[in-house]
């Protein structure tokens, strides 16, 4: 009777002790919300997942995605982060300044990690409190619109060397937008350029002001970077090509819709680029303590179909100079 309560006993324990094994061995799946605003930013989500992949992180195995697209829903927007809130997922990563507001602001109360990228200047729009230190809940990449708009600008008169007046479209409604139109005003009078206007505060509005571009007021149209024009910016390269104007645009995404050239950041690689940044967080590191970054490369994109088609010959060196020609 001893021997075999000292054999239950034994037994009883050997499955207790494998039983707690199992239960130790358990692995995190963490749960990861993507909230972008609209197509344009897809690829800043793709690149986010490989880069998460090449860190060890596993879809299905390790960790999980639930991708939010507002399709320019602000009101979307705002409740897919605040569902993401209320699920407690471990880290929300998104794209835009917008994307990157909504979800501060679902998370202020939780502490939520927020990796964006990108999200235009995080400092110069209030985002955080630095570069070195967000000072909340936030960290990312910072896509330096602003300091690009400079660049970008002098990037389309080495392009179409002839542009001494230029069209802008944006919506008045976006803060960043404003900005970036008041920088390009800056630049442009640095450079000796005048600058037209041109005003939308919805898809419909956006078009007309594209329509209402006059061809013998401006020589091209530099793009601002705005969700509502880069939403409609396959109409806008229509309009500039019938009037024969190159469209300068700041993200390969939509220089792939029609305008001659872009220069700016990529998308994919920002993405992947955030995967480093949110790999921290999900260990246990608080984004105030991560440090943001800046891209590791512009790059220009020159389409020589839409050059043909409104008569313009770029100039070797600058051809010299592209990432990506489109033929």
């Amino acid at each position: 009777m001893e021997r075999r309560l000292v054999v239950l006993t034994l037994a009883t324990l050997i499955l207790g002790g494998a039983l707690g094994c199992v239960r130790t061995e358990e692995k995190k799946v963490y749960r990861v919300g993507i909230l972008i605003t609209d197509d344009t930013y897809l690829d800043s989500a793709s690149g986010f997942k490989d880069g998460m992949k090449e860190r060890g992180y596993r879809e299905g195995d390790n960790i999980t995605y639930d991708l939010k697209n507002a399709n320019l829903n602000n009101k979307d927007l705002k409740r897919f982060a605040e569902q993401f809130a209320k699920d407690k997922v471990d880290l929300i990563f998104t794209a835009t300044y917008i994307g990157a507001l909504a979800a501060k602001e679902a998370t202020a109360e939780t502490g939520i990690p927020v990796v964006f990228g990108p999200a235009g200047d995080p400092v110069e729009m209030g985002l955080v409190k630095s570069i070195q230190n967000s000072g909340n809940n936030l960290t990312g990449v910072s896509t330096l619109s602003l300091e690009l708009t400079g660049k970008r600008l002098e990037m389309l008169t080495k392009i179409a060397p002839k542009t001494r007046r230029i069209a802008i479209i944006y919506s008045p409604n976006y803060t960043f937008s404003k900005l970036v139109a008041k920088l390009t005003f800056e630049a442009a009078g640095k450079l000796g350029i005048s600058v037209v206007e041109r005003l939308g505060n919805a898809e419909g509005e956006i078009r007309k002001a594209a329509a209402s571009i006059n061809p013998r007021e401006v020589d091209a149209i530099f793009g601002i970077p705005d969700i509502l024009v880069n939403n409609q910016i396959a109409y806008i390269a229509e309009v500039a090509k019938k009037n024969r104007l190159p469209l300068m645009v700041h993200i390969r995404t939509l220089v792939l819709q029609g305008p001659l050239a872009s220069y700016g950041i990529n998308l994919y690689s920002i993405g992947k680029q955030s995967a480093r940044l949110a790999d921290k967080a999900l260990k246990g590191v608080k984004p105030s303590d991560i440090p943001m970054e800046t891209p590791h490369k512009f790059d220009l994109i020159i389409n020589l179909k839409t050059a043909k088609a409104i008569g313009l010959k770029i100039p070797e060196p600058i051809l010299g100079q592209a990432d990506e020609i489109i033929r």
